[in-house]
């Protein structure tokens, strides 16, 4: 793959940033996927979505970790055999990306898990969302919480009104669940929704279609989803309040009026000394990261938390990490909505 970073999610390439939106064949940055270069789906790397209800529709997840996209298999219609991957893992044999296993379904529960195993394949072309939600700001996982699986161009349309793919209630581990009753089909990607509570909404790329096409993978690419807490948006937005720069204070408060939350890591720990880098030199977007002791925001690069915030992102626009200077081969789409939270993750091998 070129690794794309499904970043989250965080969201497609479509929405978010995270947020990230993929299959899991790629470097990724979901959103929710940017995602991880090594083992995030693409789920999140969010595909750039349009800008109703003033969204930048990046990518990731949400995460955006992906490792690109497969192309769909052609034999067989959705319900007959011989939909499988000759030639990879058969059910139970280790894996890292859906793309190691015969059924296209490797069962991770967290994007980081290293101990997964190739599962068996949803019936009739539906498609599997498994994962877990998890606090951004502890990284905790959050139980007994709703998740509403949507489309991402629904979702430009306004995310609480957008037609539920499935809707699932973690259990006490924070773990999700759920298949489709019928066959996904719709362009660009989906992203995960986590809401109320104590979290403000928050989008995470989880899946994008097949090469081409506007069907979807047996199984989701990103599975950490995430929620942010309302009350870190507010403390955040408030040490963000004192930059000199006007660009970042007129692009707040964060949440009501958009942004991107991001996380650069290897394995579940932040990443210091990382610095998010836009495409293009046009560029008109302001990244900022969390200090070492969390009470205010730098132009630098990150601390030891990893943590970031991406202001006024253009439209499906795409960006990298660079660790101490030096390039990565991770790239995600950055996404970000009013009255939503998108979340991007780099996911550094």
């Amino acid at each position: 793959m070129q690794r794309t970073s499904l970043v989250t999610l965080g969201l497609l390439t479509a929405l978010v940033a995270t947020v990230g939106c993929g299959d899991d064949k790629g470097t990724s940055t979901d959103a929710s996927t940017a995602n991880t270069s090594t083992d995030t789906e693409d789920a999140t790397a969010t595909t750039p979505t349009g800008t109703t209800d003033e969204m930048t529709a990046g990518t990731a997840s949400t995460e955006d970790t992906t490792e690109g996209t497969t192309e769909a298999p052609t034999t067989g219609s959705v319900c007959e055999d011989g939909m499988q991957m000759p030639g990879m893992g058969a059910e139970g044999s280790p894996c890292t990306l859906n793309a190691d296993c015969e059924s296209e379904t490797c069962m991770k529960w967290t994007d980081t898990q290293t101990d997964a195993t190739c599962g068996v394949r949803a019936e009739c072309g539906n498609t599997r969302f498994i994962g877990t939600l998890t606090d951004f700001a502890t990284k905790a996982p959050i139980p007994n919480a709703e998740l509403r699986v949507v489309g991402a161009l629904a979702a430009i349309q306004g995310i609480e009104s957008a037609v539920d793919i499935v809707k699932a209630t973690s259990d006490a581990n924070g773990q999700i669940d759920a298949t489709s009753t019928t066959p996904v089909n719709t362009g660009i990607g989906v992203i995960g929704v986590v809401s109320g509570g104590d979290y403000y909404l928050t989008a995470t790329g989880l899946a994008q279609p097949y090469t081409g096409t506007t069907l979807y993978p047996p199984l989701n690419g990103i599975h950490d989803i995430w929620g942010v807490p309302s009350a870190k948006l507010t403390e955040w937005t408030g040490y963000l309040m004192t930059d000199a720069d006007t660009a970042v204070v007129d692009a707040l408060p964060l949440g009501d009026n958009g942004g991107v939350i991001g996380l650069v890591r290897t394995g579940t720990d932040g990443l210091a000394g990382a610095v998010v880098v836009p495409e293009k030199d046009t560029s008109t977007a302001t990244v900022r990261y969390l200090n070492e002791d969390g009470m205010g925001f730098n132009a630098d690069a990150t601390s030891s938390n990893g943590v970031f915030v991406l202001l006024n992102p253009g439209i499906a626009e795409k960006f990298t990490v660079e660790v101490d200077g030096a390039p990565t081969e991770l790239w995600g789409t950055a996404g970000s909505a009013k009255m939503a939270s998108f979340v991007l993750i780099f996911n550094v091998p």
